[in-house]
């Protein structure tokens, strides 16, 4: 081989040696970047020149000429981000349906001494006081005031359920707005990675801009994707097209704007471009919400608090109001109905007393006189009895514990699983300091032999073209 040709090996191997270094540069630079995925030179042997013309030397050694950068490799694995996504996917929807679990427990607040199951005690309580002084206006007056601080709580409870529906609803609106969005940049994305790999560019960068859109696509839908020949990937949804190349189908939040509309008219999720068409999410954030906004039917976690405050107005304004109509008051009037229901609420909202004076608790059997307190004191035994109010209440709310305690297992369960697969595409992808530092030693030491071998061959050619003939100097 000429010297000329070596001259163009130490060239290829500096320029190899010098993108070695650019691209150490790029990954230390980015060490703290989220979505980063480390990049790799790759290289290979330059094969030597093949011999041409019939006056080649049979027995001259043919070296290869170098080496050749063939582009720079983005780390990543396929299956660990998509492991990532799918952990993902599964840890949004179980993280809202817990939180969604917990919020209603906190509006039950069982057992406390705020809790609907203390005031029905105290309800009962001064039914039995009544019962032991029948025709007293003060104890009478008791139960009047705990009559109606039980219909405030369930009023209070059942609206701050009603409060929680709507905000999960502004949420899942708000998600669905983040998930068009990311839809567009990725579809944007596709774009850019397809014009730069066709004009020879490297698109790392943009490919883990894109990654870290479709994860959060994934929390926030459980997107899955899918790999095109071309470098574009595409989202789906449901099992069908989010984004196909370059063109995104938009979805919108279609349904009731209030709990009490869900029955007939549930939250969904709809395809823009299909009105009616409902999307079948597979999980993420915005499942998680439209189950836990869903008619008690099918499980909604807001719709069956709701349903359970209201059975237990309904439960107590019947059986109260079974024994108080057979009742009579102090002046020998028929007791009537102890509590009313307003019309067009719901049973919790709509509960009101209707017995606004001492003189309409009705106490006595009828034909048992001003002093019989035996109505008054069957009053006071449905506290105890096992298809009372009390009962009732104390079943819905064990129900909801142990959803609660499922969920909240299930959503640590997937946050420790997609917590573990993050990490797991850490470890493969993201940056060393330590790894770059033992790389950038190597480029250096390429760097410094190729150009020693500039060297050697410059005064090589020196003493080819300035000494040759020169004898004896």
């Amino acid at each position: 081989m000429s010297s000329f040709a070596i001259l163009n090996t130490a060239f290829r191997g500096l320029s190899a040696a010098q993108a070695g270094m650019d691209v150490t540069g790029q990954n230390v630079s980015n060490v703290n970047t989220d979505g980063y995925t480390r990049q790799r030179v790759q290289q290979s042997a330059v094969a030597p020149l093949g011999e041409m013309g019939l006056g080649r030397l049979a027995q001259q050694t043919r070296n290869g000429q170098g080496v050749s950068v063939d582009g720079v490799a983005r780390l990543g694995d396929l299956f660990l981000e998509a492991r990532v996504r799918q952990t993902a996917s599964n840890d949004g929807y179980a993280s809202v349906r817990a939180d969604a679990y917990r919020a209603v427990e906190d509006i039950h607040g069982e057992p406390s001494d705020n809790g609907l199951s203390a005031a029905l005690q105290s309800f009962w309580g001064a039914w039995q006081d009544v019962a032991n002084s029948p025709g007293e206006d003060a104890q009478a007056w008791v139960v009047i005031e705990e009559a109606n601080a039980i219909v405030g709580r369930l009023a209070e409870g059942r609206g701050r359920v009603e409060t929680a529906w709507d905000q999960s609803r502004t949420t899942a609106g708000s998600l669905v707005a983040e998930v068009n969005t990311a839809a567009d940049k990725i579809a944007a994305l596709n774009t850019q990675i397809l014009n730069a790999a066709g004009q020879g560019g490297s698109v790392n960068e943009l490919v883990d801009r894109r990654n870290q859109l479709t994860s959060e696509l994934a929390r926030l839908a459980g997107a899955r994707t899918s790999d095109n020949a071309d470098g574009t990937v595409n989202v789906l949804v449901g099992g069908n097209f989010l984004v196909d190349g370059n063109r995104v189908n938009e979805v919108r939040l279609a349904g009731s704007a209030s709990l009490d509309g869900t029955a007939g008219d549930p939250v969904r999720l709809e395809w823009a471009h299909r009105p009616g068409a409902a999307v079948a999410l597979e999980g993420g954030e915005l499942a998680g919400h439209l189950s836990a906004m869903a008619p008690a039917t099918s499980g909604g976690i807001h719709a069956q608090a709701a349903a359970g405050y209201d059975t237990l107005a309904t439960t107590i304004a019947n059986q109260v109001n079974a024994l108080h109509a057979t009742a009579t008051t102090p002046s020998g009037a028929p007791g009537g109905s102890f509590f009313t229901f307003q019309a067009g609420k719901p049973a919790a909202a709509g509960l009101q007393v209707a017995v606004t004076t001492p003189g309409g608790v009705a106490t006595a059997a009828a034909g048992g006189g001003a002093l019989d307190g035996s109505v008054a004191d069957a009053i006071a035994g449905l506290g105890v009895a096992n298809d009372g109010p009390d009962a009732a209440w104390a079943a819905h709310v064990t129900q909801l514990a142990v959803r609660s305690a499922s969920a909240t297992q299930d959503a640590t369960l997937a946050t420790t699983a997609s917590t573990a697969a993050f990490n797991d595409l850490l470890s493969h992808s993201a940056v060393s300091l330590d790894e770059e530092t033992v790389n950038l030693m190597q480029y250096q030491h390429a760097y410094q032999g190729a150009a020693r071998v500039l060297t050697a061959v410059d005064e090589m050619l020196d003493q080819l073209i300035n000494r040759t003939g020169r004898v004896g100097l």
